[in-house]
């Protein structure tokens, strides 16, 4: 398991970004763009629940802005890392928010977890992943392969 804070996952939407906005050369500016309107507060565990935007994001020389929602986002992060991934939304500052409910922005942090599903290998598999790592001359692989096979012994 891997935990991202929000500049991780925003390093990782730009990369995701420039791949499938690939007619704009420029680097994506990405923010907290929270649609207040769409969203609940949960108090007691002080998280987010959205049904609409939370991210917007444009590329420089550019005039709209485009939206994201926690379940593009997800997509994104899935397609990148190859495994599963939650993605929640936090308030920093409570206090701030209720005095200021134009202050979501400002005090909303993104976080996410990584699951990497790792197939179990038998014996079996593991002895063909060794031959295959010496057909290759792969030397870190074949370590790393028959560290896992002693572990099964």
């Amino acid at each position: 398991m891997k935990f991202l804070n929000q500049d991780d996952i925003f390093e990782i939407l730009k990369k995701s970004l420039k791949k499938h906005y690939f007619i704009f050369k420029s680097e994506p500016v990405i923010e907290i763009d929270v649609d207040v309107m769409a969203s609940n507060y949960n108090f007691i565990i002080r998280k987010l629940n959205f049904s609409g935007k939370i991210v917007s994001f444009k590329f420089k020389g550019e005039i709209f802005k485009r939206k994201l929602t926690l379940t593009e986002i997800k997509g994104m992060l899935e397609s990148e890392l190859g495994g599963k991934v939650d993605v929640a939304a936090y308030i920093n500052e409570i206090d701030q928010i209720e005095e200021n409910m134009n202050s979501y922005n400002m005090n909303t942090v993104l976080v996410a977890t990584v699951i990497k599903e790792e197939p179990e290998l038998n014996k079996e598999c593991i002895m063909t992943l060794i031959d295959m790592a010496t057909d290759m001359n792969d030397k870190e692989w074949f370590v790393e392969l028959t560290n896992r096979y002693n572990q099964l012994r």
